[in-house]
């Protein structure tokens, strides 16, 4: 099981980053070292911060594979691309072209297209239009058995909703992305619905719900020996502990404190 130093070493290595460079005005070197070793688990403040400092963005996702939406391999290449750089306004300009909708061909193609346009459509504030390509998406899946990539067209469906406030909407979508869960085979795009889940409670500021999903999505990752999206698991988690002490929820606080202990096997230390 990969804990939080360890995850944190690994992102700060992928940055590309010293711990000299990430701890520079976050905390004393000696102390990231100390957390990365798991001697020390940082309290909410800290994480948060060092996330920051990592460039982590909480609304923003890359799959850990990525769907083809043509036989052109340059075309999978330039959606890849614009997708982990986070370029939604050059993504989607890329997917209106006329030369990448004629070339569409399959039924699988056709879902990945809408897909990648739907959520270059919601990163850039289309929300209706997000909408309708998701479930044009949808409307491509074959069979009775849900996709990795149908779970991942419901679960942005449900975000546009808890966005809107529409939160029993929001709900409904994600019973679809847990339908018939224990069924399918395992692959790490699946890491994603736990964090899409607690990322969309918290906008719903149903904090409860968020926690119980980062905590299964923890266990989730852990057991399949994974480590994407780990992170933003932790860093989410962080951001609920802070939000329930600023709402002056002693109670529901001190229970993230609680959960923070249990989940990192180490006694939070306060004192930075």
């Amino acid at each position: 099981m990969k804990n939080l130093g360890m995850v944190l070493k690994e992102l700060r290595k992928s940055k590309h980053l010293t711990q000299k460079e990430l701890s520079e005005g976050v905390c004393a070197q000696s102390m990231l070292s100390a957390i990365e070793n798991d001697v020390y688990v940082p309290n909410a403040n800290l994480l948060i911060n060092l996330s920051k400092k990592l460039g982590v963005d909480l609304d923003e996702i890359s799959l850990s594979t990525n769907f083809e939406i043509s036989s052109q391999e340059e075309f999978n290449d330039t959606v890849e691309k614009l997708c982990n750089e986070h370029q939604y306004t050059e993504l989607k300009a890329f997917l209106l072209q006329d030369d990448v909708i004629n070339d569409l061909k399959t039924s699988q193609q056709i879902q990945s297209y809408y897909y990648y346009l739907g959520v270059s459509q919601l990163q850039t504030n289309s929300i209706f239009s997000a909408i309708q390509s998701l479930k044009l998406s949808l409307a491509e899946a074959s069979g009775t058995r849900l996709s990795t990539l149908s779970r991942l067209a419901y679960a942005a469906i449900s975000y546009v909703y808890a966005l809107q406030g529409q939160k029993e909407s929001a709900a409904d979508n994600l019973d679809l992305v847990f339908n018939n869960w224990d069924e399918y085979n395992y692959d790490e795009n699946q890491n994603i619905l736990y964090y899409s889940a607690a990322l969309i409670y918290f906008k719903m500021n149903d904090y409860q719900s968020s926690t119980a999903y980062l905590v299964d999505g923890i266990s989730f990752i852990t057991k399949h020996d994974s480590h994407y999206m780990l992170a933003n698991c932790y860093f989410l988690l962080a951001r609920l502990s802070k939000v329930a002490h600023n709402d002056n929820e002693r109670v529901e606080a001190n229970k993230r404190k609680d959960l923070f202990t249990e989940l990192y096997g180490e006694k939070v230390f306060e004192n930075f």
